[in-house]
């Protein structure tokens, strides 16, 4: 089935290519951001495995269309074969397809390794693929990220839908990495010679490209990175002004800028952003053209239809969120600080000093390289003085020059002042940011989309002015000289000296009664049991183990809590059943009286620890299940 998928994706981007009359490369944003926004549709119905008829069906109609083309007028085939055949044999799309399938091969041993994919990306997307799309009321498996948006992570699904037997990492981690390229692939447009070295410096540039401003993504599934790519494309998207009036020109932006808000909770910064580029850069355009009145209320409407899209997006997923209870742990700390309910500790002198140090001194990508290090004020620097020369060399018009420049500028001291108050209130309880590591490591990871897509804006103004290969050899030196080529290895092949490592720390952080835990959920089964509250000892608290317990339970939903049995009573564990709205209970062996603290709540019988209990009459009654949580041991009141 997976053959039909990628040929049905296929189809949509030449498609697309032959509609709007862009190169198939320029297609590749444009078709995964209608793949994601159709997966995000199905997901809300949990049927995401009905693209399997949409694929085939796909295909087949294109089948038929090709025929029916073809016996209608064999000229107007042999035209439609010469397009397919030209787009699918450039040098760019050779690039990109050999791109797609060497990455897909390279991470297909990669395992989850990251902390942030534990908590969240691996966790979620690995229920998502169980469950066929979204989980109802109270069964996201990442209680503390309930709110994230899930634009990347339908992608994700999409690979791992590939392998439908079984949750793939790997598969995974092609997923990330496909989307990512498809954002990039665009900055390949230029190549026109099929030289096969060219192609493979083009590709290895195009790869290391991200490692210039952030790391984050060669070993985790970093949002942020995606986030900064499909705002760069957002933002050359607007620069495209010779496709301006036609339709291609909005319905590309409003896609770029949907699936941005889906992203990350933070998206809609960068879409705030982008719509701010977007207005003034076409009110520049209506004076610099001397457009009609006429032609300037058209463009604002469509500007202003555009702008209802995005907004629309982040209202869907917000409803459903609030519908089924979903919250992230930082929407409630953001909630407290706005209500005074925030005890803030005092190491703002800590916090300001680690981020002056680390905006000025420490490289982007965090360590040393062989290349440039660029730190993130000097790349700040970089990027107006890049459109500086861009205007000196006559590549662009003053007044775009002049506006690109300020909006780089502007919208930098933003988010730079935005990064630096978070520290002092939402992360200033996080300690390892008063190190300029710790510090550095956020700015390049949440300033990805200003430092990345900045550059992007800059490589289309250049390749786009520079039509011959000057423009694609001046970014390719660029990204050779300032790129971390230890993780851009890392990431495509190096991780795999690490896997053993790896899965022995999942092992050995994942204790006897963790196991044990995982066996009486049956997890990895696929099966949609509710939400279950784990209860272990007081004196027995890890919060890392109940994150890895997490992601090997999902798509189960496990809340964790501790029992001190010297205070608690039976109500206190009815209390938090209720509080974690728990369908499911399982208990570790207390140190206390267990009839104390649990005989009351069984109709019959003796509470045992290690076993699986419904959870039943408002939480005060507790069930055992036996064999499996399929067959229920049924007790009468």
């Amino acid at each position: 089935m997976f053959l039909f998928h990628i040929a049905a994706f296929l189809i949509l981007i030449l498609c697309i290519s032959w509609k709007f009359r862009i190169c198939l490369v320029e297609a590749f944003p444009v078709g995964c951001s209608v793949l994601v926004l159709f997966l995000y549709v199905l997901s809300f119905f949990r049927i995401l495995s009905f693209s399997d008829y949409v694929a085939v069906a796909v295909v087949a109609a294109a089948a038929v269309y090709a025929i029916i083309v073809y016996k209608k007028s064999k000229a107007n085939g042999r035209n439609m074969l010469r397009f397919i055949r030209r787009e699918l044999l450039s040098a760019s799309s050779l690039t990109a397809l050999a791109m797609a399938v060497i990455v897909t091969a390279c991470v297909s041993a990669k395992t989850v390794s990251w902390w942030d994919d534990y908590n969240f990306w691996a966790t979620d997307v690995k229920a998502l693929f169980y469950l066929d799309g979204f989980a109802g009321r109270y069964g996201n498996v990442a209680a503390e990220f309930g709110d994230y948006p899930p634009g990347t992570q339908m992608v994700k699904w999409w690979f791992l839908h590939f392998s439908p037997g079984g949750f793939k990492e790997g598969l995974m981690f092609a997923g990330y990495y496909f989307m990512n390229l498809s954002f990039l692939f665009p900055l390949l447009r230029r190549m026109k010679r099929r030289n096969i070295l060219t192609m493979a410096a083009a590709a290895i540039a195009l790869w290391l490209f991200p490692s210039v401003a952030e790391v984050f993504w060669c070993d985790g599934c970093c949002a942020d990175l995606t986030m900064a790519l499909v705002y760069g494309n957002f933002l050359a998207a607007v620069a495209d002004w010779k496709r301006h009036g036609q339709p291609f020109y909005y319905i590309r932006q409003a896609l770029l800028l949907m699936v941005l808000m889906l992203i990350k909770n933070t998206g809609f910064i960068w879409v705030a952003f982008g719509l701010l580029f977007a207005y003034g850069y076409h009110f520049l355009r209506h004076k610099m053209d001397d457009m009609e009145k006429w032609e300037k209320r058209k463009d604002r409407r469509a500007l202003f239809i555009m702008t209802l899209f995005p907004v629309l997006t982040e209202i869907s997923w917000l409803g459903f969120c609030l519908m089924n209870r979903r919250v992230a742990k930082l929407t409630g700390t953001a909630i407290q600080m706005a209500t005074g309910g925030m005890n803030i500790p005092d190491y703002h002198d800590g916090m300001v000093k680690a981020f002056a140090e680390a905006f000025v001194k420490w490289p982007l990508h965090r360590w040393n390289t062989i290349a440039v290090d660029l730190s993130p004020l000097s790349l700040y620097l970089l990027l107006l003085l890049f459109v500086f020369l861009l205007y000196k060399y006559h590549l662009l018009d003053k007044r775009v020059a002049g506006y690109t420049g300020g909006f780089l500028a502007v919208t930098g001291i933003a988010f730079y002042g935005i990064n630096l108050v978070s520290h002092l209130t939402i992360f200033v309880v996080e300690t390892q940011y008063l190190e300029p590591f710790g510090m550095v490591s956020s700015i390049e990871r949440y300033g990805a989309p200003f430092a990345i897509g900045g550059l992007y804006l800059l490589a289309f103004y250049v390749l786009e002015e520079c039509r011959n290969r000057i423009g694609l050899v001046l970014c390719m030196l660029f990204v050779f000289l300032t790129a971390d080529y230890g993780s851009g290895y890392r990431a495509l092949y190096g991780y795999r000296s690490g896997i053993d490592e790896i899965m022995a720390e999942r092992d050995a952080i994942i204790d006897g009664q963790g196991k044990d835990f995982l066996a009486a959920v049956e997890a990895g089964r696929g099966e949609a049991l509710g939400r279950v509250l784990y209860l272990r000892d007081i004196s027995d608290i890890s919060w890392v183990r109940n994150t890895y317990l997490g992601f090997e339970a999902s798509p189960v939903p496990v809340m964790h809590g501790n029992i001190d049995a010297s205070s608690w009573t039976g109500q206190d564990v009815i209390n938090a059943l209720r509080d974690a709205h728990a369908e499911f209970l399982y208990v570790d062996e207390i140190a206390g009286d267990k009839e104390e603290l649990f005989g009351g709540l069984l109709p019959e019988g003796e509470f045992r620890y290690g076993c699986l209990y419904q959870v039943g009459d408002g939480y005060g009654c507790l069930y055992q299940v036996e064999n499996g949580y399929n067959r229920l041991y049924q007790v009468e009141n």
